[in-house]
């Protein structure tokens, strides 16, 4: 028997989450239910409601950083999936597509975002292509499972598929955020020298606790950044959506550096070609990530060589949700994870 879902929806821009209840169908051929056991709050989640996807994307119900564990599945090749504990990868694109034969399942004309595109995880239960489940094995905690569908997944994706660090390489992390935070123990575990700019002390103090050599406000000038670091800056991602601070990205890349745009801006910044060609310098950007970059930050986790402790420390009930995103949105939080209990 499908169940009645209970979901949280935000009805327009700027507007607070809103408690549902939806009738439900039975999956059908290559569909899953997943009742949801965790779900992470991200910025792209506040980005989401101002309307930085698009005003016709409402209503809708966010959430694309996810763990659960299969209830029902609509094909009887996919029966051993059931009872299982799953990641949730947010993109379902076109199996066949140029960019999934060529491994970028994560872009495409055609993509769509759960959260974003169709209804997210904020929500009792979500009906899922098989193809986007990741099962997890052994079982690990689901507000782990949870963020490193994304916090962990992205900035992995952004630093070794996208600017292809190197060990040695000097790299520098603006926005020590959820996403920036473990740009630093990613860029550490890969063998770079991480510094850091950011406007909290507090995320400044857990950069260093994570393995930043440099850690310092985003207020210094790039004059006085290049002078602390002392070397050639290889790589920076930009990680606060901030478009002063894409800007300020651009300055302070060094002679053939990768700038690595991860987080969305909704105003423009400028530069001229002449700086890419007198420094041989690319700006890139870099879009999520592929489920095989989930898989492989689990084993990192499961192996001790990346933690998630900082990102699943803030937890609450899911009807919490209004409360989290405002935590998140002034700062009080680097991520809270949302538990999708029956209280």
């Amino acid at each position: 028997m499908i169940p009645v879902n209970e979901v949280l929806v935000i009805p327009g821009v700027g507007l607070p989450l809103v408690c549902e209840q939806r009738e439900m169908s039975e999956p059908g051929p290559g569909q899953a239910l997943v009742r949801i056991e965790a779900c992470g709050v991200c910025g792209s989640d506040i980005f989401l409601q101002k309307g930085g996807f698009g005003t016709d994307k409402f209503p809708i119900v966010p959430g694309h950083e996810a763990a659960g564990r299969v209830v029902a599945v609509g094909s009887a090749d996919d029966l051993a999936l059931v009872g299982q504990q799953v990641a949730l990868y947010y993109i379902d694109a076109p199996q066949d597509s140029r960019w999934a034969r060529e491994g970028a399942i994560n872009i495409g004309p055609n993509v769509m975002r759960m959260g974003v595109d169709v209804d997210g995880a904020f929500a009792r239960f979500v009906m899922r292509p098989v193809s986007t489940l990741i099962p997890v094995s052994p079982e690990m905690d689901p507000a782990v499972v949870a963020v490193a569908t994304d916090a962990l997944a992205t900035p992995f994706h952004a630093l070794t598929a996208v600017a292809r660090l190197q060990p040695g390489e000097q790299l520098l992390v603006i926005g020590p955020g959820g996403i920036g935070s473990n740009a630093v123990q990613i860029g550490v575990m890969l063998g770079a020298d991480v510094a850091v700019v950011g406007r909290s002390k507090a995320k400044l103090t857990l950069a260093r606790s994570l393995g930043a050599s440099i850690a310092v406000s985003s207020d210094i000038g790039v004059e006085a950044l290049l002078e602390i670091v002392g070397r050639n800056i290889d790589v920076v991602l930009e990680c606060s959506g901030n478009d002063a601070m894409a800007r300020f990205a651009v300055d302070c890349a060094g002679y053939r550096a990768r700038v690595v745009m991860v987080s969305a801006s909704r105003e423009p910044f400028t530069m001229t070609n002449g700086e890419l060609i007198w420094r041989e310098m690319s700006v890139q950007g870099s879009r999520g990530f592929t489920p095989h970059d989930i898989e492989t930050v689990l084993g990192h986790v499961r192996h001790g060589r990346l933690t998630t402790d900082h990102l699943t420390r803030d937890r609450r009930p899911w009807r919490e949700a209004n409360i989290a995103i405002d935590d998140l949105r002034e700062g009080r939080t680097t991520r809270t994870v949302l538990i999708m209990s029956d209280t």
